[in-house]
């Protein structure tokens, strides 16, 4: 060996060294951390940044405000929006992210739309809805915020909630049927396990008959939700 490769090798032994301690280091730091984040729900900070690891299932919460309307999501001044009221609406997801930005969703859907007077003359009624959707999203895995999309299908039972003497009364009654899904959410992973966001969602559904009267269209309706939702990955 020559003098000047035997002096380039003594340079770039501790060179190597120093580079495979530090990854061995790196590693094991990584692995500390990945293991307390993944025991600790609460933890923030670096945990805000949970690496694919594969397919896991997730669990969700949501609550917000729902809307009936007609002729598109934001068409709360025509069909049956014109004879109802905003109202609370609630509901539970359950489903699997199959890859990053790819996952299914089965949900519950909850909602209470109150009627106007001029429609329910002898008493308080209201529609609550119940329903179920099945449902995929697509998702943009950004850094520190993730966009996505939503659709699918569901079925709703919208009934006529109040006391029997104003449901006799009122001109509308109850509608079950089913929907076509679009929606548009922003996540924002909190923990290793737990995300907030929103999400916006329209329900068109077909064949729905709120009423025998077709005034203004008031027999027939979509419904719009706006919502807060915490999600659990496990």
């Amino acid at each position: 060996m020559t003098p000047t490769i035997d002096r380039r090798m003594r340079t770039l032994t501790p060179v190597a060294l120093a580079l495979s301690v530090g990854l061995l280091w790196s590693d094991a730091s990584w692995a500390q951390t990945a293991d307390g984040c993944r025991d600790n729900w609460l933890a923030f900070g670096p945990c805000r940044d949970r690496p694919w690891e594969g397919p896991r299932f997730t669990f969700g919460v949501d609550l917000g405000v729902s809307a009936m309307n007609e002729s598109g999501p934001l068409g709360f001044g025509v069909g049956v929006g014109t004879v109802t009221e905003a109202g609370p609406a609630w509901g539970l997801r359950v489903g699997v992210d199959l890859l990053s930005w790819v996952g299914l969703e089965a949900r519950y859907v909850g909602m209470y739309n109150s009627v106007q007077s001029a429609v329910s003359p002898a008493g308080s009624v209201g529609f609550a809805t119940s329903g179920v959707d099945a449902l995929a999203r697509l998702t943009a895995p950004l850094p520190f915020v993730n966009p996505y999309v939503v659709g699918g299908i569901g079925y709703y039972d919208v009934s006529l909630a109040g006391s029997s003497q104003a449901r006799s009364a009122s001109v509308m009654h109850p509608s079950s049927q089913p929907a076509l899904v679009v929606g548009i959410g922003l996540e924002v992973p909190l923990t290793w396990r737990l995300a907030a966001g929103v999400e916006a969602d329209y329900h068109h559904q077909s064949n729905e008959s709120y009423s025998a009267v077709t005034t203004n269209g008031i027999d027939g309706g979509d419904l719009t939700t706006f919502n807060v939702v915490v999600r659990a990955r496990l």
